[in-house]
């Protein structure tokens, strides 16, 4: 009988597979889930900041990648070994809240101990990845694993703001870690099932001067380090200000992630046929600049405008966020592809420590000023909003710093919408 996948053609049905329950696992601990985590478990703001960034932050450890992996005879174990010592202590957030278990530090240790691992395991995933899937089938493999990804947060956000709706407290609490156990315990089976490219001799050549040497990917580093600081520094606060401060429901916040998830189903299809012509660099200078807009929304919010300023944030977050995602993770394949495995090391080593201080900063400033109003021209402004408008300025200028990096870019020619429909919706052979 003729085998129904190849091997290449089976490792990409298996990345798109464990992407989408590592995509529902992780939703988990970001986002509204996260708030709803954070609250249950009475974390205070500067907690909060430290648990969203805590995955981000100890990318840094792929610096001792190299020496991680003499520790394992192959690659696949290497990833293994992360993939199990990273998923099975969330596992025990569903059990910790069936015994009313209510204390911020076991949260805390359990994201820790899984961000710790995670960081090795999106290493040696990355590096895979980049061996496995072929450079001119990126853009478009990508784009549809993304697309895919979103159905997944759909059904997430849909169950999740339901059931913290309709069971707040320890009902839909346990209904969110149970989710978050059966898919870290279903990516752990799949990732068994991976084809992963060995190291050469059972050992990587780590340098990590190398890309420092390049002028470019310096450049690149800088870019990616100032808009990791910048996404940190008030990441957790959107949603924590909409509903501690402005009583948001969560119901409510499900329908605005389920919206973004579905139009960015839409943006990725659309992303997918224009970045091979405009590249991975226009394409992520776009999806920051369109980002941008939804922090203005953050500023402008009150009582009487919640729901549907929240509403037309997950429009600005699909169109914006989809181009980020796509662009940004192939822009690093493209620049990264003398040394794959030193120079995603440098690169994880940048955003961790960025990230880290971002977080810490916005955690400080967040305790600081949460509950203290600002007048300005006679008119009030919460901490949170003074926040936000910092962090605005600060994206304005991560989109100056990408003009620095080098890597092929085309402005966009808008012919007209017959000809561009016809362009979306031709068939190819």
């Amino acid at each position: 009988m003729k085998q129904f996948f190849n091997n290449y053609e089976k490792n990409k049905f298996l990345i798109i597979c464990e992407g989408m329950n590592s995509n529902a696992m992780s939703l988990g601990i970001q986002g509204f889930a996260l708030t709803a985590l954070a609250l249950y478990f009475n974390c205070t703001p500067f907690w909060i900041s430290m648990i969203s960034t805590l995955p981000l932050a100890l990318q840094l450890l792929q610096v001792f990648l190299g020496t991680y992996y003499k520790c394992f005879p192959t690659k696949k174990s290497a990833l293994l070994f992360s993939a199990f010592a990273s998923r099975i202590p969330l596992c025990f957030l569903f059990f910790i809240v069936a015994f009313d278990i209510k204390d911020y530090r076991f949260l805390i240790t359990i994201v820790f101990i899984y961000s710790f691992f995670s960081a090795f395991l999106s290493g040696i995933w990355t590096s895979s990845v980049g061996d496995i899937i072929k450079k001119d089938e990126r853009s478009s493999f990508f784009s549809k694993r993304f697309i895919l990804l979103s159905f997944s947060t759909v059904i997430f956000s849909f169950i999740v703001s339901k059931s913290l709706n309709i069971h707040p407290g320890k009902i839909g609490i346990l209904i969110l870690t149970a989710i978050i156990t059966i898919t870290a315990i279903v990516t752990l089976i799949l990732l068994c099932f991976h084809d992963i490219p060995n190291f050469e001799d059972n050992k990587v050549n780590f340098n990590l001067k190398l890309p420092l040497k390049d002028y470019n990917f310096v450049n690149f580093l800088i870019f990616i380090g100032a808009w990791n600081f910048t996404i940190e520094f008030t990441k957790p606060y959107f949603y924590y200000f909409a509903v501690t401060d402005l009583k948001a429901p969560y119901e409510i916040l499900g329908i605005s992630s389920s919206i973004t998830a579905t139009l960015s189903i839409i943006m990725f299809f659309l992303y997918e046929k224009i970045v091979k012509r405009i590249g991975n660099k226009k394409l992520l200078s776009f999806g920051i600049a369109v980002s941008t807009y939804v922090v203005v929304l953050y500023f402008l919010m009150n009582h009487s405008n919640v729901r549907s300023l929240i509403i037309l944030d997950s429009f600005g977050t699909a169109i914006g966020w989809s181009a980020i995602n796509l662009g940004l993770f192939s822009l690093l394949l493209d620049l990264s592809s003398p040394s794959r495995d030193s120079y995603t090391a440098i690169y994880s080593v940048t955003i961790g420590i960025c990230g880290l201080s971002g977080a810490l900063f916005g955690g400080f400033i967040g305790d600081l000023i949460s509950k203290k109003i600002f007048i300005i021209f006679g008119d009030k402004y919460p901490g949170f909003q003074i926040m936000f408008f910092i962090n605005l300025l600060l994206r304005f200028y991560c989109i100056l710093l990408l003009t620095r990096v080098k890597a092929y870019q085309k402005n966009l020619y808008y012919p007209g919408i017959a000809p561009t429909l016809s362009y979306f919706f031709r068939s190819r052979r």
